[in-house]
């Protein structure tokens, strides 16, 4: 388990599957994914399923966010596409309800996955993708100190239109002191 002030970050298991269900089939939050189509309890059965197995396999890392102050399931996050000999991944987070969005938890979560990141698990490099209308979850990247490298043009198809994906990385040199934190630092340590 990953602590914050706001957040925890717990691994997900099956017994998480109703809450991600709800939350991945929400329609505000699936057309910030760029995925307008719901998923079944089958599906998502064995989305869970394969995570288990690639956290095993040390290919991915996935996490619930639940709320500090009562327990409550905000969403989920994971470092996924694990490259140990580039010590490089890719970073996904979801908020799932708009009236947890804006309150900060997006930000520390991402703040406690990227110092586990660099701090667990030894890597350099982590990237992840936006889609250009997402504002708000481009200013949070950018607060955590991600950095656009590249964009694709006219990427996704959402809702009758075509919009960019943006690219954005971040690098354990440079990071922004208060996402590499040192041991003695960090008051926030894995359980």
């Amino acid at each position: 388990m990953l602590v914050g002030k706001l957040v925890r970050l717990v691994v997900l298991e099956q017994k998480h599957l109703d809450d991600m269900l709800k939350g991945w089939n929400n329609p505000e939050l699936r057309r910030f994914l760029g995925g307008m189509i719901p998923v079944g309890r089958e599906e998502e059965t064995e989305w869970i399923r394969s995570a288990v197995e690639g956290m095993k396999a040390r290919r991915e890392f996935d996490f619930v966010i639940e709320r500090s102050s009562d327990g409550a399931i905000l969403g989920g996050t994971s470092l996924h596409g694990i490259n140990w000999i580039s010590r490089t991944c890719t970073l996904g987070i979801a908020i799932h309800s708009p009236e947890n969005w804006g309150k900060g938890y997006g930000s520390e979560a991402m703040r406690l996955l990227v110092d586990y990141a660099w701090n667990s698990l030894n890597l350099r490099r982590i990237e992840l993708t936006v889609h250009s209308f997402n504002k708000r979850a481009i200013r949070t990247c950018q607060k955590v100190g991600f950095k656009e490298f590249g964009v694709a043009h006219k990427r996704i198809y959402i809702e009758g239109q075509y919009y960019d994906t943006i690219f954005m990385e971040l690098f354990r040199e440079g990071a922004p002191r208060d996402v590499q934190f040192s041991e003695h630092e960090n008051p926030r340590s894995p359980t």
